[in-house]
């Protein structure tokens, strides 16, 4: 009776009563947001693809340059940052972008996993300038480091464990040349390891030893990154 009077008060006024959200329809709009959003997109290096995945909150992603260009759109960014936006000669099959966004970590962005026929990866990434971060990136092959496996190829679409070693020299105070080719003019520089490890949609970055992404030598790099889109190429 109460309800009914309610709703009586309701038409009276001139307003539409509140929807009555049964059980059965809680239960399907839950089951609907923890779902991926997926479609499909036409780029220049083929058809891929798109599963955003449900916990990505657009509103909070880190902000850059690139992703200003595209007016926020993370799946317009991933396509950048995959190599997807323009003729892409090695057109991988498989990209996996994740993102760090906690403002207070040493490292917030996101990094792209590329697939073909070997794994690549490459950052977008920042530091925190308070503690005299210094700039940071990753850009080259993994090397798989499964060692009980130690044959086998990546799959980023499942658990891998990876490293990518790299040679960095100092130019100036803060300013490093940084590569990923061990046979690289600059290999008189520091050497240094980074270790990367996939699976259940996230992604670790740990440090060997010593990192040139921050001036102080005691700041030790361990970052967690969540799966934010998938692209996976559906054409052949």
């Amino acid at each position: 009776m109460h309800k009914l009077g309610i709703y009586l008060l309701a038409v009276l006024a001139g307003c539409s009563p509140p929807p009555i959200i049964g059980a059965e329809d809680q239960k399907s709009a839950a089951n609907a947001s923890s779902k991926s959003e997926v479609s499909y997109i036409e780029t220049e290096s083929g058809r891929y693809q798109v599963d955003v995945a449900p916990s990505i909150d657009p509103r909070l992603m880190p902000k850059n340059a690139d992703l200003k260009t595209v007016d926020g759109d993370l799946r317009q960014y991933a396509l950048k940052l995959c190599g997807l936006d323009f003729q892409n000669k090695l057109r991988p099959d498989r990209c996996e972008v994740f993102v760090q966004p906690d403002k207070t970590g040493l490292l917030v962005g996101y990094v792209a996993l590329q697939q073909g026929q070997d794994v690549r990866i490459k950052t977008a990434l920042e530091t925190d300038s308070r503690r005299d971060g210094l700039g940071c990136f990753l850009s080259g092959k993994l090397e798989n480091v499964d060692y009980e496996h130690p044959d086998s190829k990546i799959d980023i679409s499942k658990g891998f464990s990876a490293r990518m070693s790299y040679s960095a020299w100092e130019k100036s105070p803060g300013d490093w040349v940084v590569s990923a080719d061990e046979d690289s003019v600059y290999n008189e520089g520091a050497a240094g390891v980074w270790y990367v490890k996939g699976g259940n949609n996230k992604l670790r970055i740990t440090q060997e030893r010593w990192s040139y992404c921050y001036s102080d030598p005691n700041i030790y790099l361990d970052e967690v990154f969540t799966r934010a889109i998938s692209l996976i190429r559906t054409d052949n």
